[in-house]
């Protein structure tokens, strides 16, 4: 006879409750977990125990966080497609539809690690929006990611991003008390919003494409889209009240480089960023009035960061506001030249460096000088150039603008005089501001971006001077690319010859993707003139010519991320059908500043 199976013992060591050990019944303490069936049904207290299994589906409501960071990636992504992440008022309703599915999210995955502010908590750095906005403009600011901050570590990366590459160009922050306020976040100093995104904003073409993605963003252009809208709509509601962050933050939102494609131009922007300059007395001499120390260095590295920036990049902008010196109201710019001591050299301590991750330009004063010397020769250099014209005319024809009439693009002629006042700037160009490769084989990033920096002055001063070649009434616009008798024609040749050199190094030490926008206007140049001579007789190498001409094409293809201007002139030769369309359009591109 077969036996049967020994009942499973129920016991107290078991897990099973006393009541239905005491009735020697089975105790079912199941999904659900306590109390047992037979307690839920009699209604009576259970004591079982529960299994592991169990007790680890009571615990998943709790928030549970992930030690080795799982899955942290996806749900940032997640996050930042739905925009919210950390509000900065903590009284703003919850407006997004799919909140919900992002905390079921945390509960099974847990939320990522503690780094910072709580998600409903205000981070104290930051200052607070103006008490006149209604409820339903911070719901907008809310819906457009206005009141969303970056996390603690992408942050860290942008602002060591941005020591290295734009506050050497635009030293517009009081870099210290910027760096203070976060550090300390206890509230006795604040940064105004807009300012902060407009940082993150600018910082954002520079930080490794790795950082962008680890925060959930598919691409650079993705991310600086949304940290553009961040800016322009609160800009948009006017959250400022402060004018000289207001300029700051104009200034550092088209620095550099190109805005997404529906929102106005630049030009734009500069006109508002210069007439709000002026209005608050940016271009008078700060000395006398009632500002402390540093506020004064401040605004007159302010004043001089706009004024370089309109002369670079807006062509008819400056007889608009008669902004040349040499005008009848030379007086109405009574400003003092910048000068070393309106800069900030000192050596950071600790707390503030680690808000960049240790930046070494921060623990070096000498490379604190050289950055302000390297400024203080281009504001020399941008009274005279006119790089601008370069900029605007070779910008106009990409774009498919008629250029051959109206005012706002013809240049009045140079001269002599002009083209030796550009050699004797660069006779006195102090040695930290000369382009100049770095020593060691393998440069630190410091190194890298001083260097960068000194190969834009030195593209400045090269294209500046090819522009004032080329309006000068004795030179001949139909030899301007070939070398010959005349003077300036052998200067012009030199003068791209030297420009080939500049971005062939650059592309050495794969700084091409750093370059600012500007430089687009002078590789496509490049690329025309190197196009011409390989039709043209002369006895050129032909082999170095097309090297040249294939790296010239290769880093500006490195530029379309971030320069309209590149993107277009890519394109343009990419869906070319024939080699009779590329010609017409280097032809036309080299001769159109030549006039």
């Amino acid at each position: 006879m077969m036996g049967h199976a020994p009942k499973r013992a129920r016991t107290i060591e078991s897990g099973a409750c006393s009541h239905c050990v005491a009735r020697r019944e089975r105790c079912y303490i199941g999904v659900r977990g306590l109390p047992c069936s037979n307690c839920r049904r009699l209604n009576t207290r259970c004591d079982g125990i529960a299994s592991q299994e169990v007790r680890t589906k009571q615990r998943l409501p709790s928030r549970v966080y992930c030690d080795d960071g799982l899955f942290e990636s996806q749900i940032r992504k997640t996050e930042q497609q739905q925009l919210p992440r950390a509000r900065i008022t903590a009284d703003i309703p919850t407006t997004d539809p799919l909140e919900n599915y992002v905390t079921i999210m945390h509960q099974l995955l847990g939320p990522k690690p503690p780094d910072g502010a709580s998600l409903n908590s205000t981070p104290r750095y930051i200052s607070e929006l103006p008490t006149c906005l209604e409820v339903s403009d911070l719901d907008y600011l809310e819906s457009k990611g206005a009141l969303c901050l970056p996390t603690a570590p992408f942050r860290k990366q942008l602002l060591k991003s941005y020591v290295l590459w734009v506050h050497p160009q635009v030293p517009v922050l009081d870099l210290d008390r910027f760096l203070r306020s976060i550090a300390t976040n206890d509230g006795t100093t604040r940064i105004s919003l807009l300012l902060f995104h407009a940082v993150m904003f600018a910082a954002s073409a520079f930080v490794d494409i790795s950082h962008i993605q680890d925060e959930g963003y598919m691409s650079r252009t993705a991310a600086r889209e949304v940290l553009f809208r961040r800016v322009k709509v609160l800009l948009d509601l006017n959250c400022e009240d402060d004018p000289i962050s207001t300029v700051q933050a104009l200034l550092l939102l088209i620095h550099w480089n190109n805005l997404p494609q529906s929102e106005k131009g630049a030009s734009h922007w500069i006109g508002i960023c210069l007439s709000l300059a002026i209005s608050i007395g940016l271009h008078r001499n700060p000395d006398c009035s009632v500002f402390t120390p540093s506020e004064q260095k401040m605004r007159r590295r302010t004043w001089w960061s706009v004024h370089n920036h309109t002369r670079l990049t807006v062509d008819n902008l400056l007889s608009v506001i008669r902004m040349q010196e040499d005008r009848e109201d030379r007086n109405l710019f009574d400003i003092s030249m910048i000068a070393l001591s309106d800069f900030q050299l000192h050596l950071f301590p600790p707390q503030l460096r680690a808000v960049v991750d240790d930046c070494e330009v921060l623990r070096n004063v000498e490379y604190q000088k050289t950055q302000a010397i390297i400024f203080i020769e281009k504001t020399k250099l941008c009274q005279l150039s006119r790089f601008s014209s370069i900029l605007n005319r070779v910008q106009s024809l990409v774009c498919g603008e008629n250029i051959g009439n109206g005012e706002a693009h013809s240049k009045p002629r140079s001269t002599q005089d002009e083209i030796e006042k550009h050699r004797l700037w660069q006779l006195q160009l102090p040695v930290p501001a000369s382009h100049q490769f770095p020593i060691d084989m393998v440069p630190t990033e410091c190194e890298r971006s001083i260097y960068l920096h000194q190969s834009w002055l030195r593209l400045i001063y090269l294209g500046s001077l090819y522009t004032a070649c080329c309006n000068n009434p004795e030179a001949s616009s139909g030899n301007l690319y070939i070398s010959g008798h005349n003077s300036r024609a052998v200067l012009v040749d030199k003068c791209f010859l030297d420009i080939a050199d500049v971005f062939d190094e650059i592309d050495c030490l794969e700084l091409s993707e750093q370059l600012p926008c500007p430089t687009s206007a002078l590789l496509i140049l490049l690329l025309a003139y190197h196009k011409q001579l390989s039709h043209a007789n002369t006895e050129r190498n032909t082999r170095q010519n097309s090297r040249s001409l294939h790296k010239c094409w290769k880093i500006l293809q490195k530029l379309k991320e971030t320069s309209d201007m590149a993107a277009r002139v890519t394109a343009a030769v990419e869906d070319a059908t024939c080699d009779e369309i590329c010609d017409e359009l280097w032809a036309s591109i080299l001769s159109i500043t030549c006039k």
